[in-house]
């Protein structure tokens, strides 16, 4: 019989739960080993400067991506390719130089479950996830997902986060 108990416990940092058993449903604790089995299976990549929002031509990306100026050696998320194949984590080399895979990204499984954060542009302080696995660079294609808790900027067609402008940007 299950007994209910209705306070907090405190523990003082002095004492563990221990014998916990595996979580199964999600309002029960999770086990250290469970988080550590999710966590073990994630990529993590340096971040990025920017991602792309749409098609990017990759042997002349232009000198702004996402309305960033670029500088040679700028990681960029690629991921929105009208090709997924072209999809992934790139460096920028110049506005009419082909822009390259990066070192640590530059085969499908350094992208499997690759996990990366973009530092500028409209989805700065987004982190995305790789989500497929067990393919083949230039015939597989490669998927980005929303990872965690990040939201994107919010557009007409993308619920996110909405700037609001100072007074001084709308004297402007």
């Amino acid at each position: 019989m299950a007994k209910t108990i209705e306070t907090d416990f405190d523990f003082q940092s002095v004492a563990r739960i221990v014998n916990l058993p595996d979580a199964t449903l999600p309002q029960h604790p999770a086990t250290f080993a469970q988080l550590n089995a999710l966590v073990e299976g994630l990529a993590w990549k340096d971040s990025t400067r920017v991602s792309t929002t749409a098609n990017l031509n990759l042997a002349s990306p232009g000198a702004t991506v996402d309305g960033i100026t670029m500088v040679a050696g700028d990681r960029m998320l690629v991921r929105a390719q009208t090709s997924g194949l072209e999809n992934g984590i790139y460096v920028w080399n110049g506005s009419a130089v082909a822009a390259t895979r990066a070192l640590d990204a530059s085969t499908f499984p350094e992208l499997e479950q690759a996990v990366v954060t973009v530092e500028e542009g409209t989805n700065a302080g987004s982190t995305f996830r790789q989500t497929v696995l067990n393919g083949t660079l230039g015939v597989t294609t490669i998927t980005w997902a929303a990872f965690g808790t990040s939201a994107p900027s919010a557009s007409e067609t993308t619920a996110g986060i909405a700037e609001i402008a100072t007074q001084a940007e709308t004297d402007a």
